[in-house]
C-alpha cells in the first residue's frame, strides 16, 4: 500500500473513532444542505467544524445564548472533522443559495474566498462590542479589501509541547532533527507545518500575506526548507498519518515533543496520564508559527441578518472569549482577555483538571509571544486551491525523500509554476 493510500485509510479509520466518540455532537456527515431554498426556519443556525475542546465549551456558550434568548434560539451545526471538507460542503452550500445557516464560522483562511464569492455580509458596528479590544492582527483576519466581514472569535498559533525531563530543542534544527509529533496528514494542517519549517530553518517568510505569483527563487527556498523535514528524526515519519488528535495521542502515550494548537494546553491538563508533566513555550529559534484562528460571519444568505449580528457580539464578547480561553483552551482575540487570567467557573471540574493560576498566566505569556511572531498563510481568494497543490507537492518532497517508489521530486521551476497557477485559481499538480 503506497504511503498517500495509508494516510487516506488512517484518516478514515479515525473519522469512524470520532464519530462513535462524539455521539452527542449533530454532524451533517456528507453534504446535503439543512433546508431546500430559501425558505424560513426556525431560530438561527451556526455552521463550524468539529468541537475539539473539553466537554465541547463552544457548544455550552450556544447554550448560554440560548438561555438568556428562548425565542431566538440557536443551533450549533457541526458539518465536518476537518477544516478542509468544513469549507468545501460550507462553499457548496452557499453557492447554492441554501439559507440553511446564519452565522459561518470561518478558518481565517478562508476569508478572502468567502468574502470575493459574496458570502458574507459585511459587519456592521453594532454586531461588535468593544473592536479596540480586539488584537490588531486577528481583526484583520476579517477584512477583505478594506471592509470588515467577520469578527474574530479564537486565534491560534503553532505552540511546542515538551514533556518534563525532556531537555527543549535550542534550535529549528535541533527540533527537526530530534522529531516530534505534529501534523503531516494531507489536509490544511500539512500546509501549516510545511510553512512554518520552511520559514523557521531557512529565516524566509515566503509564501506569507498577499501572494500573487511564485517566482523560482522563492521555490528553491520551499525546497530548502522542505528538505529539513525530510531528514527530521522518526517522529516526524510516524506523522505524516496525523492530524491534530493523532500527534495528541502520541504525545500523551509518551512521545517527549509535540507541535500543536494552543487548546491541546487544556486538554493535556485534563488528561489524567499528563496533567502538569508538561511545559509549553514557541517553536524554538525563530519562533515563526502560522497565524491561524476562526472568525464568525453572518451569511449574505441569511433571512434573519440582524439576530445573527447579535449572536455573534454574544459570542465574540469578553465575558464568552473568557470562558473558551479558561475552559476550552482556545486562544481569545480580545487584548482584555489575554491579560485576565482567571479560573474556569466551571462545577464539573475538579481543581487538578485545571491549570493553576501561575500556570495559566505562563501560558498567556507564551501566548502572547508565539502571536507576536505568527504569521498569515498566502492571502488570496484562491487560497484552497494554493493549499490542495502545495499539499501535493510537498507530499512528493518528502515521498521523494523517503525512497517511496516513483516519487519524484519537484525542481523549483515546476514548483514555481505549480503555484503560481493555483494562486490564480487553477488546478495544478508537481
Amino acid at each position: 500500500m503506497g504511503a498517500r493510500r495509508r494516510r487516506v485509510v488512517a484518516s478514515v479509520v479515525a473519522f469512524a473513532v470520532t464519530l462513535v466518540l462524539l455521539q452527542g455532537i449533530r454532524w451533517s456527515l456528507s453534504y446535503h444542505p439543512l433546508f431546500h431554498g430559501c425558505g424560513e426556519h426556525r431560530g438561527l443556525t451556526i455552521a463550524a467544524d468539529v468541537d475539539v475542546s473539553p466537554d465541547f465549551q463552544r457548544r455550552a456558550l450556544v447554550e448560554d445564548w440560548n438561555h438568556d434568548h428562548p425565542h431566538d434560539r440557536a443551533t450549533l451545526i457541526e458539518v465536518a472533522r476537518s477544516t478542509d471538507t468544513t469549507r468545501s460542503q460550507l462553499a457548496s452550500a452557499l453557492e447554492s443559495g441554501s439559507c440553511a445557516y446564519d452565522v459561518l464560522l470561518v478558518d481565517v483562511a478562508w476569508l478572502p474566498e468567502y468574502a470575493h464569492r459574496g458570502f458574507l455580509a459585511p459587519v456592521k458596528g453594532k454586531w461588535m462590542e468593544r473592536p479596540s479590544d480586539f488584537l490588531r492582527s486577528t481583526l484583520d483576519t476579517g477584512k477583505w479589501k478594506g471592509t470588515q466581514y467577520a469578527v474574530p472569535w479564537f486565534t491560534d498559533a503553532g505552540l511546542l509541547y515538551v514533556r518534563k525531563g525532556t531537555k527543549a530543542p535550542g534550535s529549528f534544527d535541533d527540533l527537526v532533527k530530534a522529531g516530534y509529533a505534529t501534523q503531516l496528514a494531507d489536509y490544511e494542517g500539512l500546509t501549516a507545518n510545511a510553512l512554518e519549517a520552511i520559514w523557521n530553518s531557512t529565516g524566509e517568510l515566503v509564501l506569507s500575506d498577499v501572494v500573487h505569483k511564485v517566482d523560482e527563487r522563492t521555490a528553491q527556498v520551499v525546497l530548502d526548507g522542505l528538505d529539513h523535514l525530510v531528514h527530521g528524526g522518526t517522529a516526524l515519519t510516524a506523522s505524516r498519518d496525523f492530524m491534530e488528535d493523532g500527534s495528541f495521542k502520541a504525545f500523551t502515550s509518551g512521545e517527549p515533543l509535540m507541535r500543536n494548537w494552543p487548546y491541546a494546553f487544556r486538554a493535556l491538563t485534563a488528561d489524567p496520564r499528563v496533567r502538569n508533566g508538561f511545559d509549553v513555550r514557541p517553536l524554538p529559534g525563530r519562533g515563526y508559527s502560522v497565524l491561524g484562528g476562526w472568525d464568525l460571519a453572518v451569511s449574505a444568505r441569511s433571512k434573519r441578518q440582524a439576530e445573527a449580528g447579535e449572536l455573534i457580539k454574544a459570542l465574540t464578547g469578553t465575558k464568552a472569549q473568557g470562558k473558551l480561553f479558561a475552559c476550552g483552551g482556545f486562544t481569545p482575540t480580545r487584548k482584555s482577555t489575554l491579560n485576565d487570567t482567571g479560573k474556569c467557573d466551571d462545577p464539573k471540574y475538579q481543581d487538578d483538571e485545571l491549570p493553576s493560576p501561575e500556570r495559566f498566566k505562563e501560558f498567556a505569556d507564551t501566548l502572547r509571544t508565539a502571536l507576536f511572531q505568527a504569521q498569515p498563510r498566502p492571502i488570496t481568494p484562491y487560497y484552497a486551491q494554493f493549499s490542495e497543490t502545495f499539499r501535493g507537492c510537498v507530499e512528493d518532497v518528502l515521498d521523494a525523500g523517503h525512497h517511496v517508489p516513483g516519487a519524484r521530486r519537484p525542481d523549483a521551476a515546476t514548483l514555481a509554476k505549480v503555484l503560481t497557477a493555483a494562486l490564480k485559481g487553477k488546478h495544478s499538480s508537481c
